[in-house]
């Protein structure tokens, strides 16, 4: 069984796939799980792979909110539909965005880096998780919004998996990560396990794009 993770290794989104991986080998000891890392695309090409793969149960992927929803905003054209393309399986985790700075720098505050970066433009160097993640667009209370934003990510399959195929690898999937000892290594990430049906995760990448709309709107930000 593949599970396909649109993002590099050590990635959030790579650190849980391999926990639910070595949970479902203890609970299926005759089948062989194997993590597949298909970065790039913010995202797309992995989603993309699990979106086109045959919808036998034998390939599911760990995404995100961006490929998963917000990149239908951004990108004019995506490989997959995520409606029609992607079935949801289950919200894995919930995450919190954090901002995080080099000690060397002496910052102890927001204030005191933008107070840096604003004397030393062009200077310095940040990192993300690329396009379509919540650094490329405004925020919710940039817009005016009082409300905060965390990174998730949900297990997935190839669209015209069938409901019981979901619904059971969901079930599965779903009491791995609510383990004591899996809890204990997602809270070494700041990450907490949610195990959501796959129409609440339905329900979840709907809420974030009619979330995102009208502020990727009223920015006009696209990446092609």
């Amino acid at each position: 069984m593949r599970i396909v993770v649109p993002f590099g290794a050590g990635s959030t989104p790579d650190i849980v796939a391999r926990l639910v991986a070595e949970g479902l080998q203890q609970k299926y000891p005759t089948t062989t799980f194997v993590v597949e890392n298909k970065p790039g695309a913010s995202g797309n090409l992995g989603t993309d792979a699990v979106a086109k793969a045959a919808p036998d149960g034998s390939t599911i992927g760990v995404s995100i909110g961006g490929p998963l929803a917000i990149n239908t905003l951004l990108f004019a054209k995506l490989p997959y539909d995520p409606h029609k393309d992607i079935v949801p399986i289950t919200q894995l985790v919930t995450q919190p965005s954090v901002l995080a700075v080099n000690p060397g720098l002496g910052i102890n505050s927001v204030a005191e880096l933008v107070s840096l970066l604003k004397k030393n433009p062009g200077k310095y160097n940040f990192a993300s998780i690329g396009n379509g993640s919540l650094s490329d667009v405004p925020t919710l209370k940039e817009a005016g919004i009082d409300v905060e934003a965390d990174a998730w990510n949900g297990l997935i399959a190839p669209g015209g998996t069938p409901k019981s195929v979901a619904e059971k690898i969901s079930k599965d999937v779903s009491e791995i990560i609510m383990q004591p000892a899996v809890r204990e290594k997602l809270a070494t990430q700041l990450m907490e396990p949610v195990g959501s049906s796959p129409d609440a995760l339905r329900a979840r990448m709907d809420g974030e794009i009619a979330r995102w709309a009208p502020v990727i709107k009223a920015a006009n930000v696209k990446i092609n």
